[in-house]
């Protein structure tokens, strides 16, 4: 009986890769709130005058990251992506962004990754509120491959940085392909029919509703995973948009701000008049349980109900949610989830 291949979450391929970089770095502090993994006990045990842990006290977490910040330091702030975002908004915003510290706040459980734990632990609203805050950047990766390749870049940087990551280990989007992080987007995939402008654990449902709609409807469909939300890349992204007739956006967020709101105000800027349908969380706060598969399936973003609006939307249909009853004939199970 063959094994699960087990596969290294973003969060901690992250992690590895920041290590190094402590090595080479003195300068470079962490503060937890809390919050451990596997691959975090190694600053506890090499650095321990330069690993801090404040418990569950976030807005401590801030203001401890920003006194040190002042003397020199570059420091990673790490909790529960709501409770980095949410629970110390005012403390990011007027000690982290309005001072343009080097701070980077790391948000584990982008979107439903909690599914089960509701409201207080879902994330479905960051991209919306730290987008407003000016000087920050917002980093939303789809894999363990880019998360990685991120390490370097963000800690090179000298401007505040939210990263949300998913909760899961989620398949290689970017194992046998270059990925150019600095461009903050890369087209996984070309189509001139439509493309889907997409972000974190989003970019594999994307990717299976392209084959899926190429298989049973005969669409060329692209993907464009935008894994820097701010600042949007707008040449990449017109350039990769051009000659592509409609446009979808998908993501795992409400759709008030995120990232169909981010790439519609885009698109008015730059005066692109193009067919735009985004699917996303409508406005409602979310109690079910069964996971995340089972609020996908409930709310329309599993790769089923993504299909069928795209189809049907293309046929000249509201673009609603429905159901599709046989894509197992597809080889895609109905709700698929990871």
């Amino acid at each position: 009986m063959g094994s699960t291949k087990f596969i290294l979450g973003m969060r901690d391929q992250f992690f590895n890769e920041l290590y190094k970089l402590f090595q080479e770095d003195p300068q470079a502090v962490f503060i937890t709130a809390d919050n451990g993994a596997p691959t975090l006990d190694q600053f506890a045990r090499d650095f321990p005058d330069r690993f801090f842990n404040v418990g569950i006290a976030e807005q401590q977490l801030i203001g401890m990251a920003c006194g040190m910040a002042f003397e020199g330091k570059k420091v990673y702030v790490y909790a529960i992506a709501p409770f980095v975002s949410l629970r110390c908004y005012e403390q990011v915003k007027l000690d982290v962004c309005a001072m343009n510290l080097p701070i980077v706040l790391i948000g584990v459980g982008a979107g439903y990754a909690y599914d089960i734990m509701g409201p207080s632990h879902h994330t479905v609203e960051d991209v919306s509120i730290m987008r407003a805050l000016p000087n920050l950047k917002i980093y939303s990766m789809a894999d363990g491959r880019s998360a990685g390749e991120l390490a370097a870049l963000v800690h090179h940087d000298r401007s505040p940085q939210y990263i949300r990551f998913d909760r899961a280990g989620l398949p290689e989007v970017y194992a046998e392909r270059g990925i150019d992080i600095g461009e903050g987007l890369t087209q996984l995939r070309s189509g001139s029919d439509l493309c889907i402008v997409t972000s974190g654990v989003m970019v594999h449902q994307a990717l299976t509703a392209a084959d899926l709609l190429h298989q049973s409807a005969g669409l060329n469909v692209g993907v464009i995973d935008v894994f820097r939300l701010k600042p949007l890349n707008g040449e990449a992204l017109k350039k990769h948009l051009h000659n592509v007739a409609r446009v979808v956006t998908l993501e795992e967020h409400l759709l008030a701000g995120g990232l169909g709101s981010l790439v519609a105000e885009w698109m008015i800027d730059e005066d692109l008049r193009m067919p735009t349908m985004r699917i996303g969380q409508d406005d409602r706060f979310v109690f079910d349980y069964g996971g995340r598969k089972a609020i996908w399936e409930k709310y329309g973003l599993d790769v089923g109900a993504v299909v069928a609006r795209i189809a049907g939307w293309m046929r000249g249909e509201s673009g609603k949610v429905v159901k599709v009853p046989r894509l197992e004939a597809h080889g895609v199970p109905q709700g698929t989830a990871y």
